[in-house]
């Protein structure tokens, strides 16, 4: 069974314990007796707060051990020759969105990004905006042209999504044989930072009901519900019927643009929106208005986490109002611990950087203290996206290949005002949902040794915040990510998102994720697989067998006895089959798409923290400070934590072993004093 945690735009858990009250974690830990995964040597060295006053053994390039080669890496569509990249849309299509809404007025001057997103783009200002839509890459697949899902080449339905689920995507425990947790739940609080869809909401303006009161099915499905029926074979499943709104689109808000663009309800920038909202009155309300930091509420030994939200039980899995439920920029930060305690350390970071410019800068007031405390994290936040994550995810070879590594030195001055960076659909409906293979089932607590000490099982522990501030758990659920090995990416899912994902404390099931994701691929309009063949350089493939160059013939022969014809196939169910390219967790066409993204979040960002000749522009001495941030760094300054690997995103190793959090590299503030 599948292990440890995050979901990336939901979230999740695994299916292998249960737990009653406890002093500790609030739960009923399940131990395990599991042999320790490496011998490191630990000195019990005092941790001492001095993360940036300079110092540590730079460490620039983050993967000491090997890499695994890629020869010939692939390039993403935006840097294929036209004739290999069949399917793009031309920009005037990408934009078509655009019209849908206002055009902000716009200062060309200001050095710092507004809340919403808006005036990224001085051209075209609604880009990347928070509370617009979704762009597309690739035309839309949609039965009647507009927003009705596809249909088979036969014109029948498409097959059941469930029955994709049970029949390609079971449980089976194949941990990553280096990446921890911290790959997960990095790539959760990325998509989170870029993607927040709407349910549709029924006539009356209330929620949408798509289930009978009695778990079936209805005769006639409600506009604007997904068509997810339970096969009565269905091995897991206790009820028939799966109750899943579709997302809100253009039509909703009477723009009748054809076909139909999701709406977005945070900016499409990495820019951490999850920590500072998305909107003005979002932001203020988390700000003291004093010395530039966000609003705390103190937990054990004075140790600052999110605030509360007003009413507990109406955001959480508590019992009474006054129980541990957080606050934050973005509405999800509670759905499982990892979620919060990862918002929890951007919040500290951001109120650190406040404290040492306030030291530097007495003069400095409060707006300008948060918001160049706000724009240095962003950068520091971008530069481990950029040195550490995507080369995790996609491959080293590739992701140079693509221009998506930060320069070592100097200024990149490729800004691209004509790339647009609004988060698309096929990234977000179907691609980047891939890393619901890496979540475990379960979270470790781990000690300074080392040793696991608790572990939680995920479905026990949605929407219970709680758990973080009992005790030393923050410090040890960080530990837990880690040094828990994350699940491999491949066809097999956790059953604690496949059966139990947000299951109450009084239910037995809950949703399944996967399933959900076929189906919002659908929802979206996401062509078939052999579209993203094209779109990514491949040949369309004839007939199933013509698949096997990128899927083995067992799991071909698998796709065939579902789907009619080859041209039938759901982009993440085929993609989801793919053999990994070298380097990279990812096949082809999931490390096109992602990668995709990912260049025009980096290109079409006016305010990336390496570009120069902006009013947002660093000067060159605060961006060599910024290109010695870590993960590691991140990790130790916000914890008490006192070893680390460098390598944040693979588990310690002999290869990666743990070192006192005194010797990672720090970053001196000292070019931020006003001369």
């Amino acid at each position: 069974m599948k292990r440890i945690i995050v979901l990336l735009s939901l979230v999740c858990v695994s299916n292998t314990c249960t737990f009653h009250e406890n002093e500790e974690t609030g739960l009923k830990p399940v131990k395990k007796n599991q042999p320790e995964p490496h011998s490191i040597f630990i000195k019990n060295t005092p941790k001492k707060n001095n993360f940036f006053r300079g110092g540590g053994t730079q460490n620039l390039t983050m993967r000491d051990e090997p890499a695994v080669l890629d020869p010939k890496p692939a390039k993403i569509p935006s840097l294929m020759n036209t004739s290999n990249a069949f399917g793009m849309l031309k920009p005037i299509e990408i934009d078509l969105a655009d019209r849908c809404f206002p055009q902000p007025r716009c200062n060309p001057i200001l050095p710092f990004r507004t809340i919403d997103g808006s005036c990224n783009n001085l051209q075209f200002p609604v880009w990347g905006q928070a509370n617009t839509a979704n762009t597309r890459i690739i035309e839309a697949n949609y039965f009647d042209g507009k927003s009705q899902q596809r249909k088979a080449i036969s014109g029948r339905e498409l097959p059941n999504s469930r029955h994709i689920r049970t029949k390609l995507f079971l449980d089976m425990d194949k941990p990553a044989p280096e990446h921890n947790v911290l790959v997960t739940q990095f790539g959760q609080m990325i998509a989170h930072d870029t993607e927040l869809a709407f349910p549709k909401l029924s006539g009356n303006g209330g929620k949408l009901e798509c289930c009978n009161l009695d778990g079936t099915t209805p005769r006639f499905l409600p506009k604007g519900c997904l068509p997810i029926t339970i096969p009565q074979d269905d091995p897991g499943s206790k009820k028939r019927c799966m109750s899943i709104p579709r997302a809100a689109d253009t039509s909703d808000i009477g723009c009748q643009i054809q076909p139909v663009r999701q709406l977005i309800g945070v900016t499409s920038f990495i820019d951490g929106s999850a920590l500072y909202g998305s909107d003005d009155v979002t932001s203020r309300s988390l700000r003291t208005f004093n010395n530039g930091k966000l609003k705390i509420q103190s937990g054990p030994n004075g140790k600052s986490y999110l605030p509360n939200v007003k009413k507990s039980t109406q955001s959480c899995n508590v019992l009474t109002d006054n129980t541990v439920c957080y606050t934050s920029g973005d509405p999800r930060v509670n759905q499982h611990p990892n979620m919060a305690v990862n918002t929890i350390s951007l919040l500290r970071l951001h109120n650190i950087i406040c404290d040492e410019f306030k030291r530097l800068n007495p003069a400095w007031n409060d707006e300008k203290l948060y918001q160049e405390a706000r724009r240095l994290l962003i950068a520091m936040y971008q530069h481990i996206t950029y040195n550490e994550f995507v080369p995790v995810i996609l491959g080293r070879d590739y992701s140079r290949e693509n221009r998506l590594l930060p320069l070592s030195q100097g200024f990149d001055n490729n800004y691209n005002e004509i790339l647009n960076p609004t988060t698309f659909t096929s990234f977000t409906a179907a691609a980047y949902r891939a890393l619901h293979s890496y979540i475990q089932g379960s979270m470790d607590l781990v000690s300074e040794s080392r040793q696991t000490t608790s572990t939680l099982r995920l479905s026990d522990v949605f929407l219970r915040p709680d758990i973080v501030q009992n005790k030393d758990n923050y410090d040890s659920l960080i530990r837990g990510m880690l040094t828990q090995h994350a699940q491999g990416q491949d066809q097999f899912f956790t059953t604690e998102i496949t059966e139990f994902l947000f299951k109450t404390p009084n239910k037995t099931d809950g949703v399944d994720l996967i399933t959900l994701d076929l189906e919002r691929g659908r929802d979206f309009g996401e062509p078939s697989y052999n579209k993203f063949r094209q779109l990514c350089g491949l040949k369309a493939a004839k007939t199933f067998s013509d698949l096997t160059d990128q899927i083995s013939k067992k799991n071909v022969d698998a796709l065939a006895s579902i789907y009619e014809h080859v041209d039938d196939i759901d982009y993440y169910a085929a993609a989801t089959l793919e053999k990994q390219k070298p380097g990279s967790i990812f096949g082809h066409t999931f490390q096109c798409i992602i990668g995709e993204m990912f260049f025009r979040w980096k290109f079409g960002d006016r305010f990336y923290y390496e570009f120069g000749n902006q009013p947002s522009s660093f000067r060159l001495d605060q961006l060599n400070e910024i290109r010695k941030t870590t993960l590691a760094f991140m990790m130790c300054v916000t914890s008490d934590i006192r070893f680390i690997q460098r390598n944040a995103f693979d588990v310690p190793s002999s290869r990666n072993p743990l070192v006192s959090c005194n010797s990672i590299t720090k970053l001196n503030l000292a070019p931020w004093i006003d001369n």
